[in-house]
């Protein structure tokens, strides 16, 4: 396959399926203003604003694997919100689902649930990334990255040739089967915010 082909093959790839979850928002309930979470460290951190003058009788935090049978994982008893001013309530997942997205929704009192907030949870290696490949042969590159950080991705051959560049956005990077030859590479993540990682990883 000519180089040229193969570097536009991979770049539409990667455009592609770096659209995941590392930070959500869900669409808002009728007494909250938002609902987001993100990652932070090895922790999930769920945020939700009641608007000014809403109030319920307690908040449970409830997480599912796939987003259809959930189970509680938390709960702030007592009347939330305020008749009088926005308030801002936090949770923290200390034990997320690892190198999964995990589903969250908030049931208000007698107000029912929000809509659900679907954020992923990536748990690396020392290397700083983790890599699996799926039945497909897909290799999956997973990394921890702070919402709107940005970075360049650098793929090279174990002899130290520099085969792809582009920019990275999220913290996934998947390669089909096929879109490197079988091999070990070594991957670098250079950031926005003079951080970076580095390590080898194998393609089947």
């Amino acid at each position: 396959m000519p180089v040229m082909k193969l570097m536009l093959r991979f770049i539409l790839l990667v455009l592609i399926t770096q659209v995941f979850p590392c930070a959500g928002k869900a669409q808002s309930h009728s007494l909250l203003q938002d609902f987001s979470g993100y990652q932070q460290d090895d922790q999930l951190i769920l945020r939700w604003t009641f608007r000014g003058g809403s109030l319920c009788d307690g908040t449970r935090i409830e997480r599912s694997e796939d987003g259809l049978r959930f189970s509680e994982v938390g709960e702030i008893p007592g009347i939330c919100g305020s008749p009088d001013n926005a308030i801002t309530f936090t949770f923290t997942d200390s034990l997320p689902l690892p190198n999964a997205v995990n589903h969250y929704r908030l049931e208000l009192g007698n107000y029912g649930f929000t809509t659900t907030l679907s954020v992923e949870y990536i748990k690396t290696n020392e290397s700083g990334f983790v890599v699996h490949t799926t039945s497909a042969g897909q290799t999956d590159i997973l990394f921890q990255n702070a919402p709107g950080r940005k970075g360049v991705a650098i793929i090279y051959s174990i002899d130290g040739r520099r085969l792809f560049e582009y920019e990275i956005t999220g913290q996934r990077l998947s390669l089909s089967k096929g879109i490197f030859p079988s091999g070990v590479y070594l991957l670098m993540l250079a950031f926005n915010d003079n951080t970076s990682l580095s390590g080898n990883f194998i393609v089947p």
